[in-house]
């Protein structure tokens, strides 16, 4: 693999990734999902079960989305970028940071969690607009298990917000800063990152969430920094939901 150092690219050398780079992992990320979800409801059906009953997704059916996600982003950023172009995982910023950046990013997570939070409650006060997170359906489907939440909290805690690092700042962020420089990217990414959720308020998390995880990339010079702080904020949230709906509280 050739490894290919981001800090040079900073100094008016060739950008590591091309808009058409960036086309082409898309493109395989989307075909990536479309075959595994074509391939699911293809199983669903011989089965026997009613593709309609989707909506109201059994737990087995979440985790199997949870890990179909990660592996499209995954196999997308490598297959249709790092292998393609002969790249190593340098080329999206998995290189080795200090004990101090993980530190301070960790204590930024904690700190972030419940201003953002905060933060959402007052928008949404201030313009009277009704609360709802769609995710809860998927988070929580029916008769979830000790396993099925231990599962959940890898899948969605861990292993999508490394696809979705690995994409949205080790990919759409570099390509954005390497012609942009850092506040503009750091800004579009995010809104981007938000806007795919396709809900206003886990939108408005995602692009704060997208904020924090670009600055401590940009300054840590390490995509591992980035994916802590979406870990932690994942498995934090996810596992309080849990917390609260076993000692049975209405979410």
């Amino acid at each position: 693999m050739i490894e290919v150092d981001r800090t040079v690219n900073r100094n008016n050398s060739k950008p590591v990734w091309g808009w058409k780079d960036l086309f082409i992992i898309l493109l395989g990320i989307g075909g990536i999902l479309f075959f595994g979800i074509m391939l699911y409801l293809l199983t669903m059906i011989i089965i026997g079960v009613n593709p309609e009953t989707l909506m109201q997704p059994t737990a087995a059916q979440s985790i199997g989305l949870a890990g179909l996600e990660a592996l499209a982003l995954i196999l997308g950023v490598y297959l249709f970028g790092l292998r393609r172009r002969g790249y190593g995982w340098n080329a999206v910023g998995l290189r080795s940071t200090s004990s101090k950046w993980l530190l301070t990013s960790a204590i930024a997570t904690f700190i972030a969690i419940p201003l953002t939070s905060i933060i959402i409650l007052l928008v949404f006060f201030a313009f009277s607009i009704p609360l709802e997170n769609p995710q809860l359906d998927f988070l929580l489907p029916e008769e979830l298990s000790s396993t099925d939440i231990l599962l959940m909290l890898i899948l969605a805690g861990f292993a999508a917000p490394f696809g979705e690092e690995l994409l949205f700042r080790g990919v759409l962020y570099t390509t954005f800063r390497e012609r942009w420089g850092i506040w503009p990217s750091v800004l579009l990414s995010s809104l981007i990152f938000g806007a795919i959720h396709g809900n206003l308020a886990v939108g408005l998390t995602g692009f704060l969430l997208g904020i924090l995880t670009a600055i401590v990339f940009e300054f840590s010079q390490s995509l591992w920094t980035a994916i802590l702080v979406h870990a932690i904020n994942n498995t934090a949230k996810i596992g309080l939901l849990y917390l609260l709906v076993s000692l049975g509280f209405s979410v």
